[in-house]
C-alpha cells in the first residue's frame, strides 16, 4: 500500500529526486493544439507526451498524456508469457485517468457479449470491427485498469493519463483504414475475446483515493489532493512516480508544477503552494 503522510516534523532530503522530461509524439489522431500546462510542445498532431529520461534501474513504469481528436487503433497487449514467446522481457499493462472530455466520448473495452476469434476476423475482413466493440461514455475522473490481453481502444476528444507497464508491445487488429500495419493473428493469440468486467471508480477533484493496490496489481496508484501549505511526505520503500495534475509547489527547495513528472525517493517531502491534486504511482507485482 502506498502510505501518505500530512508532514508535521523537520524534512529530510531523500536521495532520489530525478524530473523526467516531457517528449511529444505525433499521432495520426491527435491534437493539433495541446493545453498549455503541457508546455510548448507543438509539432503537428501531437497524441502523447511522453515522460522519458528515468535512472536505469526505475524504469519499471512508463507514464504519458494522450490526446485523441479521432479513435485509436482497436488493439491488444500481450501478457508476461505471450509476451516471453515473442522474445520480450513481460506484458503490458496500463491504466486510464480521465483528465477531460467532449459531451458523448467513449472509450473501447472489450466485447458487450463473448465473440469467437472466427467473428473477430470476419469483422476485421469487411472493416466493421468498431461494431463488435462495447464502447462506454467517459467522464472526468474515471478509472479504468486495463489488464494485457482487453481488447481497447481510445476514442476521439479525449485527455488522459495512462500509466503503463513499460513496455512497448502493441498489436492493432483494426485502424480504421489508416496506413499502418495490422497485426490480427498475433493479436488473437493473446486477447481475451469477453466483456469487461472491471469496476470504474469516478474520483473527485477533492479525494484521496487508492487506485490500485501495488502487491496486488502491475502498479500501484493514488489520487492525492492537497491544500495550499501542506506537506506531504511518501512513506513506503521503493522510488514513487510523481504527476501533478493540478497546482505547484517544490522538492526540497526545488520548484514542481502541473505537467510534471518527477520519480522520488520514499521520505521525500513534498510541499505545496497552491491547492491541487497529483497522481502517485509505485511499481507491483511481476
Amino acid at each position: 500500500m502506498l502510505i501518505i503522510a500530512r508532514y508535521t516534523g523537520a524534512m529530510h532530503p531523500a536521495e532520489l529526486m530525478h524530473q523526467l522530461l516531457p517528449r511529444p509524439v505525433t499521432k495520426p489522431w491527435g491534437r493539433d493544439c495541446i493545453p498549455g500546462w503541457l508546455g510548448n510542445l507543438r509539432d503537428g498532431r501531437v497524441g502523447e507526451v511522453i515522460f522519458e529520461g528515468a535512472p536505469a534501474d526505475h524504469q519499471a513504469l512508463l507514464i504519458k498524456y494522450i490526446l485523441t481528436s479521432e479513435r485509436l487503433s482497436i488493439q491488444v497487449h500481450p501478457d508476461d508469457a505471450a509476451a516471453r514467446r515473442a522474445g520480450h522481457a513481460h506484458g503490458k499493462d496500463e491504466a486510464w485517468f480521465i483528465l477531460d472530455c467532449k459531451p458523448g466520448a467513449t472509450i473501447g473495452l472489450g466485447f458487450p457479449e463473448t465473440v469467437t476469434q472466427a467473428d473477430v476476423r470476419a469483422a476485421v475482413a469487411g472493416e466493421a470491427l468498431e461494431e463488435l466493440i462495447d464502447w462506454r461514455p467517459v467522464s472526468p475522473g474515471d478509472f479504468y485498469m486495463v489488464p494485457a490481453g482487453t481488447v481497447h481502444a481510445i476514442g476521439a476528444d479525449i485527455l488522459l493519463v495512462e500509466i503503463q507497464r513499460n513496455a512497448d508491445i502493441t498489436y492493432r487488429l483494426y485502424d480504421y483504414g489508416r496506413d499502418r500495419p495490422l497485426h490480427v493473428e498475433e493479436a488473437l493469440a493473446c486477447a481475451r475475446l469477453e466483456r469487461y468486467g472491471l469496476p470504474v471508480p469516478r474520483v473527485a477533484a477533492e479525494e484521496n483515493r487508492e487506485l490500485l493496490e501495488a502487491q496486488d496489481a502491475p502498479f500501484g496508484l493514488r489520487h492525492m489532493a492537497f491544500r495550499a501549505g501542506e506537506r506531504i511526505t511518501l512513506n513506503g520503500t521503493g522510488a514513487f512516480w510523481f504527476l501533478p495534475l493540478e497546482g505547484t509547489g517544490d522538492l526540497s527547495g526545488t520548484p514542481w508544477k502541473s505537467g510534471e513528472c518527477w520519480i522520488l525517493e520514499a521520505g521525500e517531502t513534498l510541499h505545496a503552494s497552491s491547492a491541487g491534486r497529483a497522481l502517485i504511482a509505485t511499481p507491483g507485482r511481476g
